[in-house]
């Protein structure tokens, strides 16, 4: 019965130990229980705290970038860097909406510009570009100055010869007021010295009058002469290069016209070296002579002709025994030159058998120009006999007419009718 009612008295004993233990293990569980609430509400307090700094500094962020946007005042997109991803890094955030955004490349490339148009060559930061555009600002301003100095200089100097010139206007005005007075007083007396004068001249005048009208009635008299002497000079020119050219061309009547170049004894006929090629006209007649004499040994006429040579007839034969003609033997003819055709005018009275128009066809026919007058190209005058005079009661010599002496004083070659009449046959 002791040990039941012992043991009814531990019962009690227990439980409250049992309690106790569960309320200190409440009491402790609560103690950690509020220890992490306040924790938690620290750093709860901790990050509110952190948030409310991040949002003041984004804010002073936001009003620092758009501040600093109205002083650039150039706005445009932010271009993000070329090493970030956008949607990892950023979270595909943007700054639309923050004024004052502005794109950095764009930027960039319009201070280059400015720096090359500034004569910056080089820069690293707007500070080191400002500062050589304001060295380059300096430069211009210390120039201006020089220059302004340079300015007031030439200013003073201007000023000073402006006074200089001021004065010497007016000791000029006083010199030129003095100058007009005696120059009045010298156009006075020269006044009366020109009057004085005046009736010299006038005498002088009316003598130099009569010495021009006697000058020109001289040089009147003068030119008349002078155009009748380069009349003459153009005249005596023209024939003078007329002949010049023709006698170029033409043989002197010793030389030889040519050669005969086939002959035999007793033939009355032969060639000559002289044809077409050399202006040769049949009906031509030469003189032939031994080239070791003078004498004319008989007579060749062109009978017919050909490119290079002629056919002719051969008469006349001085000695047809001891001197026939023969190959090699020379040709002579006044009218004739190889290659040339006369220019010829007859001068004088032509009778029969030789009258005048039979002579001028026969002469045309051997390839010679007749001219009618006595004019420069005439380089062969054929005489005939004296002419009649105008009265019919004489013969006036042909030596005395007046186309003879211009022929004459030309230089034309005179070739009588009475020496080529063996030359010609009508």
């Amino acid at each position: 019965m002791h040990s039941r009612q012992r043991g009814a008295a531990h019962v009690p004993i227990m439980f409250f130990l049992i309690l106790m233990v569960l309320f200190f293990g409440a009491l402790g569980f609560a103690y950690v229980q509020l220890t992490q609430n306040t924790d938690l509400k620290a750093r709860n307090a901790a990050a509110v705290e952190a948030q409310r700094k991040a949002e003041q500094k984004a804010l002073l962020f936001t009003h620092y970038v758009e501040d600093l946007g109205k002083v650039v005042n150039n706005p445009g997109n932010y271009q993000p860097r070329a090493n970030v991803n956008v949607a990892d890094d950023y979270g595909n955030q943007t700054l639309e909406g923050i004024g004052g955004v502005i794109d950095q490349n764009a930027l960039k490339q319009k201070m280059d510009a400015f720096a090359q148009q500034a004569g910056a060559a080089s820069y690293d930061s707007v500070h080191t570009l400002f500062g050589a555009v304001i060295t380059q600002l300096e430069a211009k301003n210390a120039r201006i100055k020089e220059l302004e100095a340079t300015r007031d200089k030439l200013a003073a100097e201007k000023a000073a010869v402006d006074a200089s010139f001021a004065q010497a206007s007016t000791a000029h005005s006083a010199a030129q007021k003095q100058l007009s007075d005696q120059l009045n007083q010298v156009r006075n007396d020269l006044n009366a010295q020109i009057n004085d004068k005046t009736n010299l001249v006038n005498t002088l005048q009316q003598n130099l009058r009569d010495k021009v009208q006697e000058l020109a009635s001289t040089k009147e008299a003068f030119t008349a002469e002078k155009k009748n002497l380069v009349n003459e000079m153009g005249k005596l020119l023209s024939q003078n290069t007329a002949l010049v050219s023709k006698m170029n061309l033409v043989q002197p009547p010793s030389m030889a016209d040519g050669k005969v170049i086939a002959a035999q004894s007793n033939v009355p006929t032969g060639f000559i070296g002289l044809g077409r090629k050399d202006l040769l006209q049949p009906g031509t007649i030469f003189r032939i002579k031994n080239p070791n004499s003078d004498s004319v040994k008989a007579y060749a006429k062109v009978t017919r002709v050909e490119q290079e040579r002629s056919e002719v007839e051969i008469s006349g034969v001085v000695d047809p025994v001891g001197d026939q003609v023969r190959p090699g033997d020379l040709l002579y003819n006044d009218l004739f030159s190889p290659g040339v055709s006369r220019n010829i005018l007859l001068m004088g009275r032509f009778s029969y058998p030789y009258n005048k128009p039979e002579l001028e066809n026969l002469l045309t026919a051997l390839g010679n120009k007749i001219h009618t007058k006595m004019e420069p190209g005439v380089d062969l005058v054929i005489l005939g006999n004296d002419s009649i005079t105008e009265e019919g009661d004489g013969f006036q010599p042909i030596t005395d007419t007046a186309d003879y002496k211009e022929a004459l004083n030309l230089g034309v070659e005179f070739a009588p009718l009475h020496k080529i009449r063996d030359l010609i046959r009508l």
